[in-house]
């Protein structure tokens, strides 16, 4: 299980911002290019209805662009993702308009729950006691599920979730030395932004 985010594209103007797959695995000991790729991500998603690329001049500007957007209780904080469920050679991504904002309600799995996790692909979650199954696609035609699919074993979900946890954690710590370096005064500000919106430091409670 790991923590991804939908990329952005590839032509950051502020940053070098090297092609990658279209869901950008957040690592926990990342390298500065994968930082530089998922602050990117974050930013260009977050900075509401600005223009990045014609109406701010630099790199601190699309920050603080960032931060204003996510200062305005008007505007969504959506950073497009999840998680990531991989077992033997199926891989299941998290679907359109799921944000990794919302990787906590997989703790609701944990008391019988069956969350969303997105569309195009369906992706949908399955309960069978004592495992949790997740089928790549729904048929949404036929009714069916006939497809791949992943087995969790719910007893194994609380340890997964807080390695999800850690990886976010030193994420976070990544992003801050990055930012230190690219966006010195706006560093504190971006990290604090990022860990609100990802809901990364709080403990999980299990």
């Amino acid at each position: 299980m790991t923590p991804v985010l939908e990329r952005w594209c590839d032509d950051c103007p502020f940053w070098t911002v090297e092609a990658e797959e279209s869901h950008l695995a957040i690592a926990r000991s990342p390298a500065p290019n994968r930082v530089a790729a998922a602050a990117w991500a974050l930013v260009a998603h977050g900075a509401g209805n600005v223009d990045l690329r014609a109406d701010v001049p630099d790199a601190a500007g699309a920050v603080e662009a960032f931060l204003s957007a996510d200062a305005d209780e008007n505007v969504a904080r959506h950073s497009p993702g999840g998680l990531r469920v991989v077992s033997g050679g199926c891989m299941i991504q998290p679907g359109c308009c799921l944000g990794l904002e919302e990787w906590r309600t997989w703790l609701r799995v944990l008391d019988g729950e069956e969350i969303w996790l997105g569309h195009s692909p369906d992706a949908v979650m399955e309960q069978r006691g004592a495992v949790v199954r997740i089928w790549a696609d729904d048929d949404l035609v036929e009714r069916c599920r006939t497809g791949p699919y992943v087995d969790l074993p719910r007893a194994a979900l609380p340890d997964l979730l807080q390695e999800v946890r850690r990886d976010l954690l030193g994420f976070l710590d990544a992003l801050g030395s990055w930012a230190r370096a690219t966006v010195p005064t706006h560093a504190d500000r971006l990290v604090a932004a990022v860990d609100r919106r990802l809901v990364i430091s709080p403990p999980l409670g299990l």
